[in-house]
């Protein structure tokens, strides 16, 4: 019911700009624009087009913006994975905007088109401000598109894309002190006012007051590190009133180390460890340039944490059984579920696959849960890249998920890797019958 009533409030927004854009081109002061003469209909449609991509904007500041009344009812993951698809829809209709503006105008004046843009710039009011936030954006998009091809680093990415705000801010000037729309129906601009004061009131709450409430309260602190693999670092972090922090087993933090060489930089990092009201555990595999320095950082280093995130928590397990599947450093958020689990009574297998055997993480301790569990974990690596290991070898396909847990279909999958293995088991697990309401993932990406 929360989901259909926040896409509801979502759609409706869209109802209300359509009507409002309506009832201004068909009762406009020289005839209906949308059934007569080109300058209309190019002039009615530019604006609609520039409506809904402002709209647009302002639902992906929403999807991002680590709002908690939309996250738990979406999921982190599934809000990122439409925020990357309807950036691209936004973005078009940015670039129509000005074209059917611009065209219209021309046509209805008599002038070239680049005549008409010079008059635009020269004569109307915020109208250059808008054209230098849109000159902006549009290179941070592709930018966007690159990361997420691995064309250029994160830290890239993530310092172009604050420039969107800068670029909202430019255009937003030209939208009221212009805009046919708005200049004709005071109702719609109070309107319009305040789908920016109530995305940008959220934003603000959840980006930086919020977080920063969390960080007085809790004072949190490096308390020390312990080195798990050769590539793989626990940071333990400590505080006052640790009870009182709400993070769950599977959920992650976006986490800045407030030390020189690392302030400049937040990454999210999973719980490694159940929440026990002393401390929290996040481990991080070095492989960037961020993640391998992680061993300098020293005990006593604050830590501004930005969380918890995620919806990946034991919520959402309606069975008794249930099977672990983690690839890698995937384990972070798998281990700190398992111990959960167990202590709700649940029956886990937990599948753990690796390049090799110096790759698993967390291996005494998974032995320990697994001993003091009386039967109830059995823990299977998997590994694919040492021809000496004596146990499980190869890729995690149907035939071992099969044979190695036989009652699959009555268990609940939760699943965390790298993305090709998460979207490969996926496949498989699908192919052999498991439904996906019983498949919990996600994928920690941009």
């Amino acid at each position: 019911m929360k989901k259909t009533g926040l896409l509801i409030l979502f759609g409706s927004q869209v109802l209300i700009i359509l009507g409002f854009w309506l009832s201004c081109h068909i009762n406009h002061p020289m005839g209906n624009q949308l059934t007569g003469a080109a300058v209309g209909q190019l002039l009615a449609y530019g604006r609609l087009a520039g409506l809904l991509a402002v709209l647009g904007i302002l639902f992906q500041l929403i999807l991002i913006g680590r709002v908690k009344w939309v996250e738990k009812v979406f999921g982190f993951d599934r809000l990122t994975r439409l925020h990357h698809i309807t950036g691209f829809s936004i973005l078009i209709l940015l670039v129509a905007h000005p074209i059917l503006i611009t065209s219209g105008h021309s046509m209805q004046a008599g002038v070239a088109y680049f005549s008409q843009l010079k008059d635009f710039f020269l004569s109307w009011e915020d109208v250059l401000a808008a054209t230098i936030g849109l000159s902006i954006m549009v290179p941070a998009v592709v930018l966007s598109v690159l990361v997420l091809r691995k064309k250029v680093k994160y830290e890239v990415w993530y310092y172009v894309h604050l420039t969107f705000y800068i670029s909202l801010a430019l255009m937003f000037g030209h939208q009221l002190s212009v805009g046919t729309d708005f200049i004709s129906n005071k109702i719609f601009a109070d309107y319009w006012y305040a789908l920016y004061a109530f995305t940008f009131a959220n934003l603000i709450y959840y980006r930086i007051i919020r977080p920063i409430i969390f960080f007085m309260r809790h004072r949190f602190r490096i308390a020390r590190l312990v080195s798990e693999t050769g590539d793989v670092s626990s940071v333990y972090i400590e505080g006052r009133n640790m009870e009182l922090f709400p993070v769950e087993a599977g959920q992650f933090m976006i986490v800045r180390f407030l030390t020189k060489g690392f302030c400049w930089e937040a990454h999210p990092f999973s719980m490694s460890c159940l929440p026990n009201g002393k401390n929290l555990r996040i481990s991080i595999k070095g492989v960037g340039d961020f993640t391998k320095h992680i061993s300098d950082l020293k005990p006593g280093v604050s830590v501004f944490i930005d969380g918890p995130h995620g919806s990946f928590t034991s919520k959402s397990c309606k069975s008794s059984k249930v099977l672990m599947i983690a690839g890698g450093i995937g384990i972070t958020p798998i281990r700190s579920l398992i111990e959960e689990m167990l202590l709700a009574g649940r029956d886990v297998v937990l599948i753990y696959s690796n390049r090799n055997s110096d790759s698993i993480v967390f291996q005494k301790e998974l032995e320990d849960l697994a001993n003091s569990a009386s039967g109830h974990l059995k823990v299977i690596h998997v590994i694919s890249d040492e021809p000496e290991w004596s146990g499980e070898k190869g890729r995690l396909d149907k035939e071992k998920i099969s044979r190695l847990v036989p009652d699959f279909i009555e268990r609940e999958v939760f699943l965390c890797g790298p993305p090709p293995m998460m979207k490969s088991v996926r496949l498989t697990l699908s192919s052999i019958g498991v439904p996906n309401n019983q498949i919990h993932y996600e994928c920690f990406s941009l």
